[in-house]
């Protein structure tokens, strides 16, 4: 008794599901035969039906709108893209329902409207919103997938300069040891692997941020976090076992050319305060001989 229950109130749910989709196939013959022998009632009928399509396009037009509103420093979260996505998917399957009745109609009354010129124009422009509805809902889409990558970007690389700096002490300890050279490969394979994920994930915000240019505010913090990633990185992809001589002349080479950077540095620093002191000291000059010349007793200059 309870199976049939359940099958019963099945039924009663699916009735209006079947009733919808066996609509389109049914408006034809219903047109063509309540109008047959009179021009003029089949016209207002079809043009009537065709103005019922345009005006179910132009109110899902209007409810389509959606507004992108979120905070410019907290991170964005899974629930709110996921309501958008979930509206965007409501729209756009209301529109394929839509369109596929609308296709439906005007081929099963084809040879009717080709014969009308006006019902012709409005089926252009019935047309025209149908691509204007359907271009700004795939547009939603795409707005959509782009604000979800990037909500991903950030929170694949939250963390990951702490994780990193990690990984960069572990490298170093490895390399220490030869015998350890094996470990140290596959702590580079493992790290290289998850770079080139952070890179795609960094390389999808940026283009998230071209289609939502909104985006652009929150961009700085990421680009800041990969480049600390891809420093990191390329010194753990540069670690390997050197002897502890080597190291020793390595430290004392960079110390030297630090030095001698340092040197050049200051030396062209000084170079520059000698040149705008000269300048300064001949701009006095030249006013002090200008006063003189100037003065009852002073000698004229040319």
């Amino acid at each position: 008794m309870q199976i049939k229950k359940h099958i019963l109130h099945w039924m009663l749910c699916l009735l209006p599901i079947a009733a919808m989709a066996q609509a389109p196939v049914s408006d034809a013959p219903a047109y063509a035969s309540d109008a047959e022998g009179s021009p003029e009632v089949l016209h207002q009928e079809l043009s009537a039906r065709m103005m019922q399509y345009a005006d179910e396009l132009n109110e899902l037009s209007n409810v389509s709108d959606i507004q992108l509103i979120f905070s410019s420093t907290l991170p964005l979260s899974k629930q709110y893209i996921n309501v958008l996505k979930d509206k965007v998917t409501l729209l756009n399957e209301r529109y394929n329902s839509i369109s596929l009745r609308w296709t439906t109609f005007t081929q099963a009354m084809q040879v009717d409207i080709a014969d009308d010129e006006e019902l012709m124009t409005i089926m252009t422009h019935v047309e025209e919103i149908k691509k204007a509805v359907g271009d700004s809902i795939a547009s939603k889409k795409l707005k959509c997938e782009a604000l979800e990558d990037f909500a991903n970007a950030e929170r694949r690389m939250a963390g990951q300069d702490t994780v990193y700096k990690k990984l960069y002490e572990k490298a170093f300890r490895l390399s220490l040891i030869q015998k350890l050279a094996p470990k140290l490969e596959k702590l580079k394979a493992h790290e290289q692997a998850q770079y080139a994920q952070i890179q795609q994930s960094y390389q999808k915000a940026k283009q998230a941020c071209e289609l939502l240019p909104i985006l652009n505010k929150r961009i700085g913090a990421l680009d800041e976090s990969f480049a600390n990633i891809q420093m990191i990185s390329k010194k753990i992809q540069e670690t390997e076992y050197k002897p502890f001589i080597q190291r020793i002349k390595d430290y004392l080479i960079g110390l030297a050319c630090a030095a001698i950077l340092l040197l050049f540095f200051n030396m062209l620093t000084s170079k520059i305060k000698a040149m705008k002191m000269a300048r300064q000291q001949a701009k006095k000059y030249e006013e002090m001989m200008r006063q003189n010349g100037n003065s009852p007793g002073g000698y004229p200059t040319i």
